[in-house]
């Protein structure tokens, strides 16, 4: 709107001055025409009273007299010139030059005065511009006597005078135009954008993972075929949504079964296998038989606990985000795990902070991600020569930070992105949930665990969580 108006000024503005310009021009050659026909009135009202012969060549005294008057009278200068051109007289006001002798009709104006009484045209004379009026003068016969010469200089009086003005008084009014459209427009647009400011909250704060309520809207314009539209994508999401939880969790039940399957699948081949063989060599006279009936009952009770040991990690991957919350102290629990590898077969050193950090989170989930990392070390260090796992404590801008570091041969390249992955493990007897267990366990108090290689090319992990106050 705004450049709208100022657009329209403009275009007012120049059609103005080109009007005032025209009517300028026009007013000049009005005038002009006016004093030519007083002059011309006069001049041939003295032809009757004074007899001046045709072409005359020759200015009697009155002649010059009556041109001096009118030259006085119309404030302007009057030259007369005979009918070839010929300059005779010449007078500005109260001043007779009759000295500029040697000044000629232009050819083209005794061409036209051939063929008509009267011509102006456009002069330039010390660098200024004239309207220059040419007129036949007759006598009382009719006859053609001289020409008369009035040059009429152009002025930009009424350009100065009238313009200014008029052009200021347009300029005050588009000043309030654009007074009003500054404040309609501000009005239209805070009522676009105010709209507009809700639709766009909205649609940033549309989350793809819950459900999201639609935007009600009850005019029928441009705003509420958006939003519809916005309600729309809304319900087609719910329903993806809803189908891809569906999906998610088919496919994870899948995945489930299976690893079940397979986990429970691995103890259950030797104790099928083991069981046939007892019924296919069957004395239980022969004392060979019954120590081997005891020897297969005793791996049987193995696989029991090994598929024993497998539903408990499953529970505990389910229960995750079923723990307790409260203030544990990290050396204690510490402590409490590094007691049950006393005798272990390998070196366990600890070299834990001054200050004894707290941190808030299930007990038995801290000591549960440190009894998997010191498992995992174990398993690490078994083929060292001198097998030792390091833990060490440090605080560091409100955090404290837990290393477990083992000599043992490291994590290959090739499979650590797949470390904290659930159901993936190195060992034939694991489920793949350790690291993962841990993981999660960590992430749900705002924590980060994270492993290197460390200087002896074992592995080191780091876990840091946020301490209480």
């Amino acid at each position: 709107m705004t450049a709208l108006m100022v657009v329209s000024l403009i275009v007012i503005g120049a059609v103005t001055i080109s009007y005032f310009k025209a009517e300028n021009t026009k007013y000049h050659q009005e005038r002009l025409a006016r004093k030519e026909r007083a002059i011309k009135t006069e001049m041939q009202y003295f032809s009757k009273e004074v007899s001046l012969q045709e072409n005359m060549d020759v200015v009697i005294k009155e002649f010059e007299e009556e041109v001096l008057r009118l030259a006085t009278v119309h404030n302007m200068e009057i030259n007369v010139f005979n009918t070839r051109g010929d300059m005779l007289v010449s007078a500005k006001p109260d001043s007779l030059h009759s000295e500029y002798i040697n000044r000629r009709v232009p050819p083209i104006a005794l061409e036209q005065l051939s063929m008509t009484d009267r011509i102006v045209l456009p002069e330039t004379k010390d660098e200024h511009d004239y309207l220059s009026d040419y007129t036949l003068l007759r006598n009382a016969n009719g006859d053609r006597i001289a020409i008369l010469n009035l040059p009429y200089e152009r002025t930009e009086t009424l350009d100065q005078n009238d313009l200014p003005n008029f052009l200021g008084s347009i300029g005050l009014t588009y000043l309030a135009l654009f007074a009003a459209a500054i404040a309609l427009t501000l009005i239209l647009s805070n009522s676009i954008t105010k709209n507009l400011s809700l639709l766009s909250e909205r649609l940033r704060s549309t989350d793809f993972a819950k459900h999201n309520e639609p935007i009600e809207w009850y005019k029928n314009d441009e705003i509420g075929t958006l939003v519809q539209a916005y309600n729309s994508m809304l319900d087609k999401l719910e329903e993806s949504r809803e189908l891809l939880a569906k999906t998610e969790r088919e496919g994870a039940w899948r995945e489930m079964a299976r690893q079940v399957a397979h986990e429970i699948k691995n103890p259950l081949t030797p104790v099928k296998l083991s069981i046939q063989h007892l019924q296919a060599t069957s004395n239980f006279d022969s004392p060979e038989w019954r120590e081997k009936f005891n020897k297969t009952m005793n791996v049987i009770i193995q696989q029991i606990e090994s598929l024993n040991k497998i539903a408990t990690e499953f529970s505990d991957f389910a229960k995750l985000h079923q723990s307790s919350m409260e203030r544990v102290d990290v050396h204690t629990a510490i402590m409490d795990v590094v007691q049950l590898f006393a005798d272990a077969p390998f070196t366990l050193k600890t070299n834990l902070c001054n200050h004894a950090p707290c941190v808030l989170m299930d007990p038995d989930a801290l000591r549960r991600v440190l009894s998997n990392l010191i498992k995992n070390a174990k398993h690490a260090v078994e083929n060292s020569i001198d097998p030792t796992v390091n833990i060490e404590t440090s605080i560091d801008s409100n955090h404290v930070k837990i290393t477990i570091e083992d000599n043992g041969s490291g994590i290959p390249q090739e499979i650590r992105d797949k470390v904290f992955q659930p159901n993936f493990t190195t060992k034939s007897s694991g489920t793949g949930l350790g690291l993962a267990i841990c993981q999660q366990i960590v992430e749900q108090v705002d924590g980060s665990i994270t492993f290197s290689e460390s200087i002896t090319k074992g592995t080191i992990f780091k876990i840091i969580i946020p301490i209480l106050a």
